[in-house]
């Protein structure tokens, strides 16, 4: 982890604002040479027009706006770990294959008839999992929270919440540390469930 945040940083986020605002053709955008050479000399990296139009251009589709400075000052996106959890649990006697059981659960049509798990406690699960996070900031709206670190803010830990029919949960952690995502097991596992990790 760094003590601190690549000098400059914040003028190059207000840089990358900047030529986001140009809602136009990237070639025709009259300004992009003198914001290229603007980012060249905050970042120390050699960039040429076209790659810091489109990288800048609706950059929001690919990456955050602290996701897309790090690129620009690394020449990469920062490296993020993805790991999806299921849960369900299993009535009484039920022998159902892992896989064949998520692929099931998954759509709507097919997860009518699964007859194999219980009805799972939606709200009571994530009444607990928002008290396991509750140092998490909770998107609004969402069962999404996000937990950013001061000093690497391209570094978010977030953890989603979705459920399927109320048979199944899952709960998707992006960059959470084994820590919390042992914590989020243990919880449940409190509530009976059992905890799946889908095939890529």
């Amino acid at each position: 982890m760094t003590d601190v945040l690549p000098e400059h940083y914040e003028k190059v986020k207000g840089l990358i604002s900047r030529i986001a605002d140009y809602y136009g053709p990237v070639e025709e955008n009259p300004l992009l040479e003198e914001q290229t050479a603007e980012m060249c000399r905050l970042t120390g990296r050699n960039w040429d027009a076209e790659e810091v139009g489109n990288w800048c251009f609706e950059y929001w589709s690919r990456a955050s706006l602290d996701e897309t400075a790090y690129f620009f000052f690394h020449g990469d996106l920062p490296e993020a770990e993805e790991i999806e959890l299921v849960f369900w649990k299993l009535k009484p006697g039920a022998n159902v294959e892992p896989q064949t059981l998520y692929e099931k659960l998954r759509y709507v049509k097919t997860c009518a008839k699964v007859k194999a798990v219980e009805l799972l406690p939606i709200e009571e699960i994530v009444s607990q999992l928002k008290e396991l996070l509750s140092g998490w900031e909770q998107q609004e709206g969402r069962d999404v929270f996000r937990k950013v670190r001061p000093q690497e803010p391209w570094h978010t830990e977030e953890v989603r919440l979705f459920g399927y029919g109320d048979k199944m949960l899952s709960i998707t952690c992006i960059n959470v540390s084994e820590t919390d995502r042992t914590a989020i097991l243990r919880k449940m596992e409190g509530v009976g469930c059992t905890a799946y990790r889908p095939e890529e």
